[in-house]
């Protein structure tokens, strides 16, 4: 960053260079501040939502250097409400498609309190059975976002708390933006690096997201396994501003230890409902008429 444009003169040229390491330390933020002003960021576009989404999952080969199905992928269509309490956050997800999983659920409440360890259910239909649901690093199967390459973890929104954090460096990143084409961004490298406690519960043993700088959104990640391998890589498409939240219209989660990709395509949004606090809750799950009465009101508020 260059805190000097032109140069009147040599005195004033000199004064400039004299402040500019003093201005600079003033507004250079610490690691802990990108990954805060992250956690806000994430956090507003996530007040009151419904969204529907498609998953489409699928083992891959990297033919002339390009990323391809190796065979059929899987697609199930997602509707999914989430709602704030505060820092607290509580979501509902239920299967549309294919009719043949149509009905499940999964339901999530998520807490910001560190020691408090977040509670996720599945329900089944053809068993009428709800199960909870545990996402840790013993089993590599545990906490799959319905049979995707992404974790339950994945979806959620981090505790700022559960990592120490280190900033590894500035780099411009080139992402596709509704609009616009491929836009380069300059962004934070931000690694974040999980408390012993968090340790014990996640599937990574450590992140790195790379935060646009103006708009401390994420532009990509990567994660890494508890032996320090590279894991998986995030990547989105299509960033698009929705009641002015900056969000991805495709996520794409690979799996390189797997050699499997799921892509989540965005179908359609409404934010700011008014979402009831019955809703999200396990009878959701169980009750068909009941799910859909809340589901056809949430529907019509849906646009691209």
């Amino acid at each position: 960053m260059t805190l000097l444009r032109s140069f009147a003169a040599l005195s004033l040229s000199a004064c400039a260079l004299l402040s500019a390491p003093i201005a600079f330390a003033q507004q250079a933020l610490t690691p802990r501040q990108v990954a805060e002003k992250f956690d806000e960021e994430l956090r507003r576009a996530h007040t009151t939502l419904s969204v529907k989404f498609k998953l489409s999952t699928c083992r891959y080969k990297i033919e002339q250097g390009q990323m391809r199905c190796a065979e059929k992928p899987r697609e199930k269509a997602v509707e999914n409400v989430v709602k704030s309490y505060g820092r607290d956050i509580r979501s509902i997800s239920i299967l549309s498609e294919p009719v043949t999983d149509r009905g499940i659920g999964m339901l999530g409440y998520q807490y910001w309190d560190k020691n408090k360890v977040n509670d996720n259910w599945l329900y089944l239909p053809a068993l009428n059975k709800v199960k909870r649901v545990v996402s840790i690093k013993d089993s590599k199967d545990s906490g799959s976002y319905f049979g995707s390459e992404f974790y339950i973890e994945d979806l959620e929104d981090p505790r700022i708390d559960d990592y120490s954090y280190k900033i590894l460096g500035e780099e411009k990143v080139k992402v596709l933006e509704v609009g616009k084409g491929y836009v380069e961004s300059p962004a934070y490298v931000l690694e974040w690096t999980p408390t012993s406690q968090r340790r014990d519960t996640t599937n990574y043993g450590r992140m790195v997201f790379w935060v646009d700088k103006k708009r401390f959104i994420l532009l990509k990640g990567e994660f890494y396994d508890h032996d320090g391998t590279l894991f998986k890589r995030r990547t989105i498409k299509n960033l698009q501003l929705v009641n002015e939240n900056w969000m991805p219209r495709q996520v794409t989660m690979d799996n390189m230890t797997t050699r499997r990709v799921t892509v989540m395509d965005r179908l359609a949004i409404a934010i700011g409902l008014d979402v009831e606090d019955d809703y999200l809750t396990q009878r959701t799950l169980t009750d068909h008429a009941y799910r859909e009465r809340y589901l056809a009101k949430f529907r019509s508020f849906w646009r691209e």
